[in-house]
């Protein structure tokens, strides 16, 4: 007999597996949790891996790869298209598509990053002219709209802020629901044992101009003259191309090491002395829960809502100010370079604890108390 409690949920994303982007693990690991609990998960995606879940079911998503405007608008179709043929209790929106129950802030908002990436006027203004930002700035606005979408979710309270200053949502009903992590596989390995050497610098991400590469390898040329002995992990499936010229070009191409995704990322994080995250724009970056869960030291930057999380100098470091400050960002690495070894020791053991505030179990439970709790957009 099935319980009355149990659920049908579909979640729409455009991909979802554990060997992808922050957000992406994000979402395997809550269809996982609420499978768990016993809910009927779908999830709505263009891709989805299959080692998820076996009672989780993948509602595939046809896209057009035409264009980048194409696939914008051919995934918000056809995922509320695919949506039609399923009779589910709440539709939780991880991506740009409405109507849906609920939708979570995963990535920056568009029209935020357009005035950080484009700050001077013309060429902005220029810039929303392009099919492909009209089209996302379109969908973000519907999004964003009270008749659309029941509750807005976001991971962090800069999130909330940001989201309040560019759109007339209602506060009330944006709710704060920070990441979850699992704990059991993103967990230290060597909680007591000092790593001698260089120091061992770590980059997770799937966007590095957006995440803030460039500037890391501006850092690593003051470091080297600095004297400061560290190399540079770098982990992602963006192009390395311009940041290996950009590398040369500074000279520390020796100091960097690029490595494709992984299905064990966590073992990056483990080989790492910090994790380097200075992003221009990120929600709540999930590879920074990962990272202090394995018991690494995070450095990024206010424009991050991961850094709400953060104490200084205890489980990382926080730069200040619009963007990146290369300074600020030599500065921290030479202090933990300097740091005693119950030091830094003792900041791994606080990331860790940090992070055991943040479960996936205590997330899923919190997003669905949003789900069930809120009244269904008009046109749903």
């Amino acid at each position: 007999m099935v319980s009355r409690d149990r659920k049908r949920i579909a979640l729409i994303r455009k991909e979802c597996g554990f060997k992808r982007g922050g957000a992406e693990r994000y979402c395997a690991n809550l269809c996982r949790c609420l499978a768990d609990m016993g809910h009927q998960v779908y999830v709505v995606a263009r891709e989805c891996d299959d080692d998820i879940h076996p009672d989780l079911i993948h509602v595939p998503v046809p896209v057009s790869n035409l264009t980048s405007a194409s696939r914008n608008r051919s995934f918000h179709h056809n995922s509320q298209q695919a949506l039609k043929n399923l009779n589910v209790d709440r539709v939780y929106a991880l991506s740009r598509t409405y109507p849906a129950d609920v939708f979570r802030v995963s990535d920056p908002l568009h029209d935020s990053w357009l005035d950080i990436r484009y700050p001077g006027w013309l060429r902005n203004r220029l810039e929303r002219l392009n099919p492909r930002h009209r089209t996302i700035l379109a969908l973000e606005k519907g999004v964003c709209d009270v008749r659309h979408t029941g509750a807005i979710i976001t991971n962090s309270v800069w999130a909330k802020e940001q989201l309040l200053e560019r759109y007339e949502y209602p506060a009330e009903r944006i709710h704060v629901v920070y990441n979850g992590v699992d704990l059991d596989r993103f967990r230290p390995v060597r909680e007591d044992t000092y790593r001698t050497g260089s120091l061992r610098l770590l980059f997770v991400a799937q966007d590095f101009v957006r995440k803030g590469l460039g500037y890391i390898l501006q850092a690593l040329q003051h470091l080297a003259v600095e004297g400061i002995a560290c190399s540079l992990t770098v982990v992602g499936r963006d192009d390395p191309r311009p940041f290996r010229k950009q590398a040369e070009k500074l000279g520390v191409q020796r100091m960097v090491d690029f490595h494709q995704p992984s299905r064990r990322i966590e073992d990056f994080y483990n080989a790492a002395d910090l994790l380097v995250f200075p992003t221009l724009s990120d929600p709540f970056a999930n590879v920074c829960l990962e990272a202090l869960a394995c018991g690494l030291p995070v450095m990024t930057t206010t424009s991050n809502g991961a850094a709400e999380i953060l104490k200084e100098a205890q489980t990382g470091y926080v730069l200040q100010g619009a963007s990146p400050q290369v300074s600020q960002m030599v500065a921290g690495i030479v202090e933990l370079s300097r740091l005693p070894p119950e030091h830094r020791l003792e900041m791994g053991r606080s990331a860790r604890q940090c992070a055991e505030r943040f479960t996936i179990e205590h997330n899923a439970r919190r997003t669905l108390e949003v789900l069930m709790g809120v009244p269904r957009p008009r046109v749903c």
